[in-house]
């Protein structure tokens, strides 16, 4: 049975109100605003062609999450593979290496963006699911493969090293 595409105005809704909230949570996990908007859109991308072929997605926000830190960790892990590989081959530090995680260091960061960005990574990424995304304990647990108990662990060692 083929389900309804992704509808525009939920397409719509999305951008008005949680884009740039997923665009900031990224950031603030220690990307770049540039790379953190190009993963979102992509992720956005994604799900508007899986909608086209028929597939439902039950929560456009958490789908988006998931798919746009995954498509970060994934340009993360090939960016460093190929500085590592660069810097053997000329034996010299690749210039782009400092930015592989498109860390920013201006002026302008609070203080709660590097308490944030100081946690290990996992407890960041349920910060930002939560806080940012805005998504339920549940709805964590099921994008991350976990169970609710585990997120709400996470989270809470994360407000206490917070």
């Amino acid at each position: 049975m083929r389900r309804d595409p992704l509808d525009e105005a939920v397409i719509e809704e999305f951008l008005k109100t949680d884009y740039r909230r997923l665009v900031a949570g990224f950031s603030v996990l220690g990307w770049s605003r540039p790379l953190a908007e190009e993963a979102v859109q992509e992720a956005l991308a994604r799900a508007w062609e899986r909608g086209e072929r028929g597939e439902h997605i039950e929560s456009l926000k958490a789908w988006v999450s998931v798919v746009a830190s995954n498509l970060l960790r994934s340009w993360s892990r090939r960016f460093l593979a190929e500085a590592r590989a660069v810097r053997r081959l000329k034996g010299t530090p690749d210039p782009r290496a400092t930015e592989a995680r498109g860390l920013s260091h201006s002026d302008d960061h609070m203080d709660v963006v590097r308490a944030i960005r100081a946690l290990p990574y996992r407890q960041r990424h349920v910060v930002v699911l939560h806080y940012f995304a805005d998504l339920s304990l549940d709805q964590i647990a099921r994008a991350l493969g976990s169970t609710p108990g585990a997120v709400k662990g996470l989270l809470h060692r994360a407000r206490r090293g917070l």
